[in-house]
């Protein structure tokens, strides 16, 4: 595995000793964070429903970090992941980063998406962040400390012709971590939101096969790139973290010419 031997930065030792959870570790921005933040210092639970891609990534794990590992968890069943969240802290030590990364597409046109098709989506990309928020939060804000990162997506501010699951929920996903920003960054507990940009992870890639245009070059990033530039910045005081100006230039774009930006959206 050539990336993962490749040693990220240390981020001047911010993840060291700390424990961080991600969701969505089998693949993917997920399991990069979670070997980024193994190399960082951090004990590191990667979360996820494919036991087999989860297994592979916690014998790398272990390499670096030996008290890092993978638990099986489905986020949409919250309960479950409560109680995941729950079993960390008591064994663990109380959660000091927590990264809801864990994302669906339902991959369903507009003339065949149903009403179940929209909740399943919310389960993932919305509700099961809620709940795993929620989880860690009492405890976070009685230590005065703690780090959340909810990865919404570009497509959550700039939605893309299509069926709109995935866009919403990703734009309630931002809005949540908006909102509660105010209030928890007075509590010592800072909360961001990112915009990744485009990725060849396998959801990218199935909404290319699917008929999403080929996004442009300038809009494309690696999830080595993706998973440096939210450990660099998780923890500061910026809300949003973008991975593309370019992105970032066409939110203005939007703002001051929005006729022509909608013109030219519902052709892309």
């Amino acid at each position: 595995m050539t990336r993962a031997s490749r040693r990220p930065p240390a981020y001047d030792g911010r993840y060291r000793g700390r424990v961080a959870v991600v969701t969505g570790a089998s693949a993917g921005l997920g399991a990069q964070l979670c070997l980024d933040l193994a190399r960082a210092g951090a004990t590191v639970v990667g979360l996820a429903r494919n036991a087999e891609h989860l297994d592979a990534l916690a014998v790398t794990l272990r390499v670096v970090s030996p008290t890092s590992r993978t638990v099986v968890c489905d986020v949409a069943d919250t309960g479950a992941l409560r109680a995941t969240l729950a079993g960390i802290a008591a064994s663990d030590g109380p959660i000091d980063v927590l990264i809801n990364n864990a994302a669906l597409d339902p991959g369903v046109r507009l003339t065949d998406i149903t009403e179940e098709d929209f909740r399943r989506t919310f389960d993932v990309n919305f509700f099961a962040p809620v709940a795993a928020m929620l989880a860690v939060l009492p405890a976070m804000v009685a230590r005065g400390a703690g780090i959340i990162v909810n990865v919404s997506s570009d497509g959550g501010r700039l939605p893309s012709p299509g069926p709109g699951a995935y866009p919403s929920s990703k734009a309630a996903l931002s809005a949540l971590t908006e909102s509660t920003s105010f209030r928890l960054k007075t509590k010592g507990v800072v909360v961001h939101v990112v915009y990744p940009a485009f990725m060849r992870t396998a959801l990218g890639l199935g909404a290319l096969q699917r008929g999403l245009r080929r996004p442009p070059r300038l809009t494309i990033r690696s999830v080595e790139t993706v998973s440096r530039i939210i450990l660099a910045r998780a923890g500061e005081s910026t809300l949003e973290i973008s991975a593309s100006r370019v992105i970032d230039a066409a939110m203005v774009f939007r703002q001051v010419l929005p006729r022509a930006y909608f013109w030219g959206r519902k052709r892309w």
